[in-house]
């Protein structure tokens, strides 16, 4: 499939300009084109060398000139408009195509018939440094939502694009997110798992000044949000996200929004609490009983709302006991902490599936939260975030940010794959942006969500059987959210929603293997069946030294870092940005 690469031009660093233009010029060999529209350049360097690419005599090279100043979006718009490919493909002018992951694109879409696809990105500092690795999840809509993580190179078929109408002036500074916010509407995009293009983030470009996210790119992203649920006929509230990057200095925009989806009317939640009376632990060196620890944070956390999104719902608290607990001193816990709710003692011997199951049977709310004893809800107002994600009937749960005793982060979201399910927390630290898609600050979708912190619609936990007893004591929230993705819904996590949780407190923490492997074979359609053969790809490999192999391997790595880091001091001493070693060689350029 013929594809136009789309590069708008605007007064560039020539020696960036000069590695875009040619690294386009070697992805799209003679099947492809590349059309560059110049946006009234007043730079002599940047006129001078977008002649010189006129007068190439390429076939596939098409250099286009505004008659004045216009803007990115009406470039782009132009670029699409002289375009002869059924693909078209956003390049920034600061950007470098890898030819081989553009290939792999290529062969992906036509293999599957796919439209529109995205991938990976390595993003690189002026100098051609890499600095950050985005291996970016499959299409996630409600991250989509929360920050523009498709980012540039995208490969959109000429009549998706017609049929939303380009680019939009007016949204410059965020006329990619907006443009995959309308597109989304219409089909979902596809993610290709592979590096197809380097971006170069320079402290100044339209959207950042001074390494700084410039308030016209956050209002038109806001914009473009709120128009993306008026078009879906949702009632929702867009707020830019801030964050404190240090205590010295106030809060900063972070290129995030929390979007939520207001009700209707205001929905009766039931929190339900599977415990034993009388469990002790230790908080900060200090003995606590947990369930009562527990009952105060829920209490203190409802008594203040965010006012301007929600109004206080009413909830009922159900503690499931064991079945040796007094059900009268639980109902006086409940009244002790000013709570509305009651107890129901489960059968005897331990299932937290079971209690789990009891409990929502028990319940008059329209939404259940699955709520362990061991945790300490940190955020006031938090019943507004559950209630506006569970609007829209394709999520199947949603959850939270779990923190340890000591505030670092210990889940946000599990990850489930062939091995086993683990907590995704890549940072330790929970005032920070946590990951390259920025998911300790945006809501995400996820595999799985822990059942320390559930919480769904009472109807869909009825459709879908609820908790199953086959894992009575673990993995049971992994199989739950494994079969609301089997029907195609999502289960989310919100970072906004936090809680501490003293994992295991009231519990052996083992899992036996037993269970793990009835995890695989049940769900081996979606994780996949355990993979003998793949277990390099996740394992360091031990190799004894003094041996022939041991040397020859020890030497390899060691080349391999002599040349990165002789790659990274000729960058630094460079004066013109380089890139790193077979993306474009000397010899390949087309146009100097």
């Amino acid at each position: 499939m013929r594809t136009s690469f789309l590069i708008p031009v605007y007064n560039p660093d020539l020696s960036v300009l000069r590695l875009c233009v040619n690294s386009a010029l070697k992805a799209a060999g003679d099947e492809h084109e590349v059309i560059i529209v110049d946006d009234a350049s007043s730079r002599d360097e940047t006129r001078e060398f977008l002649s010189r690419c006129a007068a190439s005599g390429l076939d596939n090279l098409k250099v286009l000139r505004n008659a004045e100043n216009s803007g990115v979006s009406y470039s782009l718009n132009k670029a699409a408009d002289n375009a002869t490919g059924v693909l078209y493909a956003p390049v920034d002018h600061d950007d470098m195509l890898v030819t081989h992951g553009f290939q792999y694109m290529l062969r992906y879409q036509n293999y599957y018939g796919i439209n529109w696809a995205y991938s990976n990105e390595t993003q690189i500092n002026y100098k051609g440094i890499p600095v950050n690795f985005m291996h970016k999840p499959q299409y996630d809509a409600q991250l989509l939502r929360s920050v523009m993580y498709i980012n540039h190179l995208q490969l959109i078929p000429s009549e998706l694009f017609e049929t939303v109408a380009g680019y939009r002036e007016g949204f410059e500074g965020s006329q990619d997110h907006d443009l995959a916010l309308r597109m989304s509407e219409h089909i979902a995009p596809n993610h290709v798992n592979t590096v197809a293009y380097l971006w170069r983030r320079n402290d100044e470009t339209q959207s950042v000044t001074g390494g700084r996210i410039g308030d016209i790119s956050i209002e038109a992203s806001r914009r473009a949000l709120q128009e993306h649920f008026d078009r879906l006929g949702l009632n929702a509230t867009i707020k830019p996200y801030q964050l404190r990057p240090s205590h010295e200095l106030p809060p900063q925009p972070t290129g995030t929004f929390v979007s939520r989806i207001l009700p209707p009317s205001i929905p009766k939640l039931s929190i339900i609490i599977p415990c034993k009376l009388g469990t002790l632990t230790k908080v900060n060196k200090k003995t606590i009983v947990v369930l009562e620890h527990c009952l105060q944070s829920i209490r203190s956390s409802l008594r203040e709302v965010d006012k301007a999104t929600l109004e206080s719902p009413e909830t009922e608290i159900i503690l499931v006991l064991n079945h040796e607990d007094d059900v009268e001193l639980a109902d006086q816990l409940i009244t002790k902490y000013d709570l509305n709710g009651f107890s129901v003692c489960d059968e005897e011997g331990f299932d937290f599936a079971r209690k789990c199951n009891l409990g929502a049977e028990s319940a008059s709310g329209e939404i259940l939260v699955l709520l362990n004893d061991d945790t300490d809800i940190q955020t006031e107002g938090w019943t507004s975030h559950v209630i506006c994600l569970l609007q829209e009937d394709d999520v199947a749960c949603v959850g939270g940010m779990l923190l340890n005793e000591n505030r670092t982060v210990q889940s946000c979201g599990d990850n489930v794959g062939r091995s086993s399910a683990v907590h995704y927390a890549p940072s330790v630290s929970a005032s920070s942006v946590g990951d390259s898609m920025h998911r300790y600050i945006a809501d995400h979708e996820t595999t799985s969500v822990t059942g320390a912190f559930f919480c769904c619609r009472k109807s869909t936990f009825k459709m879908l059987g609820g908790f199953s007893t086959v894992f009575p004591n673990s993995f049971q929230d992994v199989d739950y959210c494994l079969r609301a993705r089997a029907r195609n819904m999502r289960c989310i996590v919100s970072p906004h929603v936090r809680l501490l949780h003293f994992e295991s407190a009231s519990r052996n923490p083992q899992v036996d293997a037993e269970t793990l492997s009835t995890i695989r074979e049940f769900h081996s359609a979606i994780i996949g069946p355990p993979d003998s053969f793949g277990l390099w790809a996740y394992e360091r490999p031990i190799v004894p030294f003094f041996t022939l192999t041991g040397v020859r391997y020890y030497l390899s790595q060691l080349r391999r870092l002599i040349r990165r880091g002789a790659f990274i001091m000729l960058t630094k001493l460079s004066r013109e940005p380089r890139h790193p070693r077979g993306i474009l060689d000397k010899s390949e350029w087309r146009i100097h």
